[in-house]
């Protein structure tokens, strides 16, 4: 089984390897979605009709973006929106990209066989939305970008972590050992992630912040969306089920990048905003 299990390891290696020696990193089935909709968003000559199209060729999808067009975060008022047309407007562009992803890594973390992968996909699928709806929160007050943009560079973050599960379910003796799959998860999620971004063809500051996010410039309140981004990370409650360091060192972390009285202010942001992350978790999640 060792041997199996040594040479599952090898040929992933051998074939992630290849894709990124290549240049051409092939999407698995589960972002398709989010990637038809990016592309058809990025062109000038579609419209919004063109990405509700688009939507109401996914079930699960369309049923997410009538739930949020409908959420009392979005339509205070309570009248019904029953069509996608109106909801897409009622939404926007960047919510419904973040909101493809969402289903879509709720999808893979479903269609898994592998207990030990499905464990692993759930806790990073929890641990992005976290971010995501940190990094919102944090850049609503802030002001360093736009909420939905920074809400959308936080699901983001991880991305190669879900690609990388994605491939490894096709290996079943790799798949049911956490700790290779961690090990391979560590190795390959930096230069995967950013193969990935660099595909989808994602603005520069936007490569650069997801990529960057394990750096942090030195300044609170944070200037740009990589501090926001560490900010964010660091201080989920969700942890990534890839990252090794325990809860109390990226506590220390985090208090040691705040400078002390940053701290208060964050746990203060973060407390102010409680019931509102809390409605956009519902929202975007159902």
């Amino acid at each position: 089984m060792q041997d199996t299990l040594e040479s599952q390891v090898n040929a992933l290696s051998e074939l992630i390897g290849a894709e990124l020696a290549s240049g051409r990193v092939n999407f698995p089935t589960f972002l398709q979605a989010s990637i038809r909709i990016k592309e058809c968003a990025d062109d000038p000559d579609a419209s919004l009709q063109d990405i509700a199209n688009l939507i109401r060729a996914e079930p699960l999808l369309s049923a997410r973006v009538i739930g949020m067009a409908n959420s009392a975060l979005l339509n205070p008022g309570g009248k019904p929106i029953t069509a996608i047309g109106p909801a897409v407007v009622r939404i926007g562009l960047l919510p419904i990209r973040t909101l493809a992803f969402v289903v879509a890594a709720q999808q893979l973390a479903n269609d898994l066989r592998s207990e030990e992968l499905k464990a692993a996909a759930s806790a990073l699928w929890m641990h992005s939305v976290d971010v995501a709806t940190r990094s919102h929160a944090l850049a609503k007050h802030f002001k360093v970008c736009p909420a939905d943009k920074a809400m959308l560079i936080g699901m983001l973050r991880n991305v190669g972590e879900f690609y990388l599960i994605a491939r490894i379910s096709e290996f079943t003796e790799l798949a049911a050992d956490p700790e290779q799959t961690s090990d391979f998860v560590s190795t390959w999620r930096e230069p995967v992630g950013a193969a990935l971004l660099e595909a989808l063809e994602l603005p520069v500051e936007i490569l650069e912040s997801v990529e960057d996010g394990s750096l942090y410039g030195g300044l609170w309140p944070p200037t740009d969306i990589g501090d926001l981004l560490f900010v964010a990370t660091l201080s989920a409650e969700s942890a990534n089920p890839f990252d090794p360091t325990s809860p109390d060192q990226r506590a220390a972390i985090l208090d040691s990048a705040l400078h002390g009285s940053g701290r208060d202010e964050l746990n203060a942001l973060l407390e102010s905003a409680t019931p509102r992350r809390s409605e956009m978790i519902a929202m975007i999640c159902g």
